[in-house]
């Protein structure tokens, strides 16, 4: 536990080097940084309308309270968020191979320095989302002080698997794979075009296993802040104090777990990339 906390400390210290990685990440993405907002705006609306064509104007899920449209939003966009952030970071030590064997610096500056960029380009997104939200004539509560909540445990979440799998990733070079497969299986494993009560009709127990599922309690912590009345809509199986503090508890468990696994194989970094 000493390791890890020195090693957060670590990263305080080159907190401006972290910066500066994350605008040149950045700026690699995308030539010019406005135009790389914009397509961080423009994916996850693309991929909420293809979402509710299918599952709404096709399959005609009913989602209750809110348009379907809105209650996909609060979710695809942070997924977007959270995937690219994790796919980029995995092969972010293999892509910095020159930077590693020219100098020496911490290497889990590295992909916390791609979490953050992504984060950077996911907060106009977010911004855009409220924008719309309220085009939509949704009222606001004070929940939304959630929000903020909500992204921290995403971004914590999102560094201590991007510290685990850019670690493995040079270490098993077929890491990335499994990591899109793992996305893909886990978006649909989360309550993002469905809701918590169809869930819950299964059955009580395969609802126990599914609220194990930290993005269950990050996407209704974004559906707190961002839609009111959201808390009445949750089936009486899930009490959302204690899927708050889960939620919490898993994604500090994981960003501390990340650290861990960094530091084992750090030292060989230099020789297998």
């Amino acid at each position: 536990m000493q390791n890890i906390f020195k090693q957060i400390t670590i990263l305080m210290q080159y907190r401006n080097l972290v910066v500066d990685l994350a605008i040149k990440d950045i700026k690699v993405r995308y030539r010019s940084p406005v135009l790389g907002f914009f397509w961080a705006i423009l994916i996850p609306l693309v991929t909420v309308f293809i979402f509710k064509f299918i599952f709404s104007t096709i399959m005609r899920v009913e989602i209750g309270d809110y348009p379907f449209f809105i209650y996909l939003m609060t979710a695809v966009f942070p997924w977007t968020y959270f995937s690219t952030a994790v796919v980029t970071a995995t092969e972010s030590i293999l892509s910095n191979r020159d930077l590693i064997k020219r100098t020496y610096f911490p290497r889990q500056i590295i992909p916390v320095s791609v979490v953050l960029a992504s984060l950077i380009n996911f907060l106009p997104a977010m911004f855009a989302m409220i924008i719309i939200l309220a085009f939509f004539k949704m009222q606001f509560t004070a929940l939304i002080f959630l929000l903020p909540l909500a992204v921290i445990l995403q971004t914590i979440l999102s560094i201590g698997l991007a510290l685990i799998f850019s670690s493995l990733q040079v270490v098993l070079r077929d890491v990335k794979y499994i990591v899109e497969l793992l996305l893909m299986i886990w978006m649909y494993f989360s309550p993002v075009f469905y809701t918590l009560t169809m869930v819950a009709g299964i059955s009580p127990v395969f609802l126990k296993f599914y609220l194990l599922n930290p993005f269950v309690g990050l996407f209704c912590l974004y559906r707190l802040a961002l839609l009111k009345g959201f808390a009445d809509t949750l089936p009486a199986g899930v009490n959302i104090y204690t899927l708050s503090l889960w939620t919490f508890a898993v994604c500090i468990s994981v960003f501390f777990t990340g650290f861990l696994v960094f530091r084992k194989y750090e030292a060989d970094f230099s020789d297998l990339v």
